[in-house]
Order: C-alpha cells, then sequence, then structure tokens
C-alpha cells in the first residue's frame, strides 16, 4: 500500500488481484497516518512512514517498562509526531515535556489515549487514568492546546485533569461515531458491570451512554479492545476464573450490548482484532496463553469451539496493537516486537513471529503499546462481484461514510487509457480473460 496526501485530503492507493468468473472478498488498506508513529518501554519506538516493516526509532524519552504500561502516541495527517505519552506525562515533537504536561496522572494497564477535537484542529483531548488512593482510581481528560509553547502545544491549565469517572478499571478504547466525524470514547468502572460511552464532539464531551451489560470487574488489569469496524467490544479480565468477553457495539448510539455474548475462560491480559474484523486475538501470560478466534464461525458456542492455540511458549503478559501496515504487533519479549504478519488469516497461516523486530541497545519493550482510535486502523470492506470474459465486473465499496470522491484505474493495459473510472460503485469490462490488478484512489478528510 502507498499512501500520499495533498491539498488537505487523504490519498491511498490500494491494489487487488482479479481473476474472472471469481467473487472476491476482501480488504481495502486504507488506515490513517496518525497512528504512523509509535513511543512505547524504555526509549523503544517504531514509525511506519516507509512502510513495513517499520523503522526503529530511538528518539524516544518513554522510560516506564513495568506493569504500568499504557502508553499512546498520535501523528498529524501526514505522520509526522504531534505527542507521546505515558500516564503520568506527555513528550512534544521535539521530545521535551510538553508544557504543563507533567504531573497528568498514574501509570496503568491501558492507560491513556489521544483524540482530537472533531471541531478544533489546534485541540487535542488526552485521556487516561488518576490516583484517589493507592487502591481507587478515577478516570479523567484534559486538553491540549496546540497553539501553546510556540506550536509545540500546552496543556490547559484549568482543562487538566478533569474527572470523568470514579472507582474506574483500567480499561479504555476509542472508535469513530458512525458519522466518522465525532468519536466514541469507552471505559469501565470497578465493582460493577458498567460500560460508559463519552461522545466527543465539536461542542465537548456529551454525558456517558451507560451500557450495563457483561462481567463484574473487581480487578483494574486488562485491556480493551473496539472492532476497527466498531461492531464488536472486547474485554480482557486478567485474573484467575477471568478470561475474554466479546460484545456487540452501536457506532450510532454508542450501546453495547450482549446479545451475541462471547465469554471465554482462561485469563486474558491483552486482546485485539484482524483488520478485516473477523479475528479476535487474545493474550494471557504463561504457558500455552495466546489464541485467536473465528468471529465469523457462527453462534457463541461455535466462536469459542474456533480457538487455535498460536504459540505454546512461556509468554509474559504484554500488549497486542494493530499497526497502519495490516499486521498485529506483540510486547511479548523484553527486547524484542512479535508480529502476527498475517492476521486476518485462519489458525496458524497467521504467520505469528514472537522475535521479530529488536528495539535497539539500550531499550526494552515493556508490557504496553499506544493506544489509537481503532477507526484509523480499518479496513474498509468491499466487494466485486465477477462473470465472465466481455462481461462487467462490478465494484462495491461497502462503508464508504467519510470518503469524499475516488478514482479506480483498472489497469487493463489494451484498453488505456480508458481504463478509469470516478464512480464510487463502477461496473468495467475488462478487454479479455486473465488477472488484473486495478488501483484504487480514496479522497477522504
Amino acid at each position: 500500500m502507498k499512501a500520499k496526501s495533498y491539498s488537505g485530503h487523504k490519498i491511498l492507493f490500494l491494489s487487488l488481484g482479479i481473476s474472472f468468473a471469481l467473487l472476491i472478498n476482501g480488504s481495502l488498506h486504507a488506515q490513517s497516518k496518525r497512528a504512523n508513529n509509535w513511543y512505547f518501554g524504555i526509549y523503544a519506538g517504531l514509525s511506519f512512514n516507509d512502510g513495513s516493516p517499520p523503522e526503529v526509532l530511538y528518539d524516544g524519552k518513554t522510560d516506564y517498562a513495568g506493569s504500568a504500561s499504557g502508553v499512546a502516541s498520535i501523528s498529524d495527517e501526514n505522520g509526522n509526531i504531534r505527542f507521546y505519552a505515558t500516564g503520568v506525562q506527555i513528550w512534544n515533537r521535539e521530545h521535551q515535556i510538553m508544557q504543563n504536561g507533567y504531573s497528568m496522572g498514574m501509570m496503568s494497564t491501558q492507560g491513556a489515549i489521544f483524540v482530537p477535537d472533531p471541531g478544533n484542529s489546534n485541540f487535542y483531548y488526552y485521556f487516561n487514568f488518576g490516583y484517589d488512593s493507592p487502591i481507587i482510581s478515577h478516570f479523567q481528560y484534559s486538553i491540549i492546546d496546540m497553539r501553546l509553547d510556540n506550536g509545540l502545544g500546552g496543556v490547559v491549565t484549568d482543562k487538566k485533569n478533569i474527572h470523568l469517572l470514579e472507582n474506574a478499571s483500567f480499561h479504555l478504547s476509542a472508535v469513530q461515531h458512525a458519522n466518522t466525524i465525532d468519536v466514541w470514547v469507552v471505559a469501565h468502572t470497578l465493582e460493577n458491570n458498567n460500560y460508559y460511552s463519552f461522545k466527543i464532539t465539536g461542542y465537548g464531551i456529551e454525558a456517558p451512554i451507560v451500557s450495563t451489560v457483561g462481567s463484574i470487574y473487581n480487578n483494574s488489569s486488562g485491556y480493551l479492545k473496539i472492532s476497527p469496524n466498531g461492531k464488536k467490544i472486547a474485554a480482557a479480565d486478567h485474573v484467575f476464573g477471568g478470561g475474554c468477553e466479546i460484545l456487540d457495539f452501536d457506532t450510532q448510539t454508542g450501546i453495547i450490548s450482549d446479545v451475541n455474548l462471547v465469554k471465554t475462560t482462561t485469563p486474558v491480559f491483552a486482546v485485539e482484532f484482524s483488520p478485516d474484523n473477523s479475528k479476535l486475538y487474545a493474550k494471557g501470560n504463561g504457558l500455552n496463553s495466546f489464541f485467536q478466534y473465528d468471529l465469523n464461525a457462527g453462534s457463541p458456542d461455535e466462536i469459542l469451539a474456533s480457538e487455535i492455540l498460536l504459540s505454546s511458549d512461556v509468554i509474559p503478559e504484554g500488549a497486542l496493537q494493530l499497526g497502519p501496515d495490516g499486521k498485529i504487533y506483540c510486547a511479548t519479549s523484553s527486547y524484542h516486537i512479535g508480529v502476527i504478519h498475517e492476521p486476518n488469516k485462519a489458525g496458524l497461516e497467521c504467520n505469528y513471529e514472537r522475535y521479530s523486530i529488536y528495539v535497539g541497545d539500550g531499550r526494552a519493550v515493556g508490557e504496553g503499546l499506544p493506544s489509537f482510535i481503532q477507526s484509523y486502523l480499518n479496513d474498509p470492506e468491499y466487494a466485486t462481484t465477477q462473470h465472465c470474459a466481455g462481461q462487467p465486473t462490478q465494484f462495491n465499496i461497502a462503508n464508504a461514510n467519510g470518503i469524499d470522491s475516488v478514482y479506480w484505474k483498472f489497469k487493463d493495459f489494451s484498453n488505456m487509457p480508458y481504463d478509469t473510472s470516478t464512480l464510487l460503485s463502477p461496473a468495467y469490462t475488462f478487454s479479455g480473460p486473465g488477472t488484473y490488478y486495478p488501483e484504487l484512489t480514496v479522497y477522504s478528510g
């Protein structure tokens, strides 16, 4: 995948091999560059600006690698780092502590996430957790104003560490609203089964939608992830007798439901969805603790029965995070990042490699990887219906919300330069049987 930007638009080039007389369904890699730079662990970092595999970065200043490992990063639309954070402090793009970006809260399992203000590009929300006592925490937000400190950004003094929830667990995730403009930020509280969906709009943070569903959490350890398409939510409970539960999420209303509740029994620390939203990966710690589930297997019981063990190694607890290249990155070693190279594929064909990326001398991975708005990593769904040679092939983008315009180049070299279309769902008749690699340019933003 190539990605370029000009005139304020995001431009993405995507390829698909087509053979006649087949029905092909797949995914378009159409990610935002806002998730292109990661900082985590002890001085560790990755950049996806030049594609896959990512470049190892050596300029990061994060210095936490223990069990309190929640980190976050965010870049601009062109893939330039804006800032990154642990739960305690925020660094600007020059790798200095941001103006007023100290004493931000606490380290936690999944401790922080940045959300651009949907109504003003100068502002960002920073969501994280703070201490009320050694055993009680709260969920909070702060506002970053990019006009401060000569454009490096700073935390607004009277909008710092504002409480949203008391007695919060460390479960935190975010996804775009169905309108593709606003954002849902989802958190959970302890000693009950309440999920809180906060809608972030250009007017601020709305009162939360409360969904009383699923398990009661008495332990704050474990990750929460919303699928990139926003239809599913998975929560990990890292205690004996806990596990992972998969519920339904509605990006229009923010409501979480258990109509299709799937509940595993093995203690789970981290969870992540494949970019095509068809698989869930769940990882605990210790022997035989890394699994894949097929979310298209059918009923909740059939999804549980689809469980595949990916590794029999003793694996320490650590985060799973989908990357802009469509691969899942795994904090499974002190000095290496593991990679699931083909997470859309079933079972061992997903190609999990435990020791894939060495983060460099004097650096360590730790347990955390940055959290992002999951929609940045979604593969737009499409389908192509093909017929025999001489008949049109129909191209359809299933979820075209947020797309301003498109440009198809079908690469039918016998028909150039007439092998193009600007229709959202074009029908094109190829000049003869064979394999073709159409190119799609998507404009949005």
